[in-house]
């Protein structure tokens, strides 16, 4: 058998590798086993597994082992796992099917497994690069110098990103605005229906409202919520954990950020919901996370909720009640997407996402123009059995109203001609409602229309509304405000008209 080099030798000899090490998380583990368990604050246990290199010699292990080490010190568990991941890939293509032991990675190794990428992927020979000449960096390389020199001097093309943001994607990119709006009125209504838990409904509202990635919602403690009494009543602002910063843990940083007032209050139910529902936790309050653990499920470290959790939320419960593509991913662009639109400058943008540089958010800038949809009665009616804009109920007459008998809960368009008379409908809510009516009541489940109302009409002025802004060259971000509240009453003249079969229905 091929002997070890002596200078490879020599390095592996000096860089022993300790009994026990800190991840950059603050998790113990034992650096010297083939299996490293890790997790964090709000991560579940996960592994780096070395015993999956059986053609690898002994001090190749090791050595390996000593430059992943670094990573998960001074590095987030991901970026760790993305360095071990590619270079398993490497070793799978080229090292694995040898028919002796690998002592080193030679140049033979780099130029065949180059030779077997696209131009497409050969960003993954970008990262073993990294890895080895870190590795190298530090004492304890396992690439011979021919295969360093060559890497070194190589270039390799990048793994493209942004396509889908470039394109303005329908299913991965950015939500248009009638996309988002539907998602807010589906939370709502599912919440009020009880189909939702307040803790769903709260990570939906955070991720629309801030974009922030699952592992900082998760790490969001009770005392993250800063409350200040001021001549108007209460003001709010939330400290909201960094990510993805380089030697920082989950908490290790922080933004402060401006917390509008329904969000405030959202945030103030769930920790009264928290103080009920966990009387007994042995924690100190100032610790408590803003979202527990389930009790069903082991506790992570401080009982927060698992990122696995906040990211199945997203993916999954708002997906299920809006029947759109949703992730994490799609909401930071949309929030990002937004504000270039609206003419925000890189650097803004850049803290919107809670970005360190301005390299990543080009491709927001490089999108497509925002193509301005027509949007008449033909098109309207033909969208509305899509949309589901409208979510009250229709009403046979004002006898049928929840609230038929009391007449300040009539609705009216008092730009209509016949603004006495014909009222477009009857409201629901016996509680103080500060929607600006009429327009936000056909999107409004407590909205009663009469089946003879003049929603014709109301329909036409909306969309010539629209048209004026159009032709006056406002921004699209005006005129579509409105849109879905036009899809709304175009379903609801269907139901009126029956070309939807869908039973009137009484809210008594």
């Amino acid at each position: 058998m091929k002997r070890l080099p002596r200078a490879f030798r020599s390095k592996v000899e000096r860089r022993s590798l300790p009994k026990s090490a800190r991840s950059r998380d603050g998790i113990i583990f034992n650096p010297r086993s083939d299996v490293w368990v890790l997790w964090s604050l709000v991560k579940s246990p996960r592994a780096l597994r070395f015993d999956c290199f059986p053609n690898l010699c002994g001090e190749l292990i090791d050595s390996l082992k000593c430059g992943m080490l670094q990573y998960v010190q001074n590095r987030s568990f991901s970026y760790a796992r993305n360095m071990l991941y590619n270079f398993r890939a490497f070793y799978l293509a080229q090292l694995h099917g040898k028919p002796e032991e690998c002592l080193q990675v030679e140049l033979e190794d780099v130029l065949n497994y180059r030779s077997g990428l696209s131009l497409e992927t050969e960003w993954q020979l970008g990262y073993v690069r990294t890895l080895l000449d870190s590795m190298d960096n530090s004492g304890f390389g396992v690439a011979s110098l021919e295969a360093l020199q060559y890497l070194r001097g190589a270039r390799f093309r990048r793994n493209v990103r942004g396509t889908a943001i470039r394109t303005r994607d329908p299913e991965t990119g950015a939500f248009e605005d009638t996309e988002l709006l539907y998602i807010q009125s589906c939370l709502n209504d599912c919440y009020a229906d009880g189909r939702i838990t307040l803790y769903q409904f709260a990570v939906a509202w955070l991720l629309i409202a801030y974009g922030s990635r699952p592992c900082q919602i998760a790490a969001l403690k009770e005392c993250d919520l800063v409350v200040s009494n001021g001549s108007d009543g209460k003001a709010y602002s939330l400290r909201i954990p960094r990510a993805k910063q380089i030697g920082q843990s989950e908490r290790g940083e922080f933004k402060l950020r401006h917390c509008s007032k329904p969000i405030g209050q959202l945030i103030e139910e769930v920790i009264d919901w928290n103080s009920r529902e966990f009387q007994g936790i042995n924690l100190e309050k100032e610790k408590w996370p803003l979202f527990f653990a389930d009790r069903r499920e082991r506790f992570s470290v401080d009982h927060h909720i698992s990122a696995e959790r906040v990211y199945y939320i997203f993916n999954d419960v708002i997906s299920r009640i809006s029947n759109l593509k949703t992730n994490a991913k799609r909401f930071r662009s949309t929030i990002a997407q937004r504000a270039v639109d609206d003419g925000k400058d890189k650097y803004t943008v850049a803290e919107l996402l809670d970005h360190s540089s301005t390299q990543s958010v080009y491709p927001y800038f490089d999108a497509s123009p925002k193509i301005v949809a027509r949007l008449d009665r033909a098109l309207a009616m033909e969208l509305a059995p899509l949309a589901q804009a409208f979510s009250g109920a229709v009403v046979h007459n004002e006898n049928d109203a929840v609230r038929g008998g009391d007449r300040s809960s009539r609705i009216y368009d008092r730009t209509l001609q016949d603004n006495v008379s014909a009222a477009l409908g009857n409201c629901g809510q016996t509680g103080l409602c500060e929607l600006s009516a009429p327009y936000a009541c056909y999107t409004c489940r407590r909205f009663q229309p009469w089946i003879d109302g003049p929603h014709d009409e109301f329909m036409e002025k909306l969309i010539a509304d629209r048209q004026r802004m159009v032709d006056n060259g406002y921004s699209p971000r005006i005129f579509e405000i409105r849109d879905r509240t036009i899809l709304a009453v175009a379903q609801v003249i269907q139901y009126c008209d029956g070309k939807l079969d869908v039973p009137l229905e009484s809210l008594k």
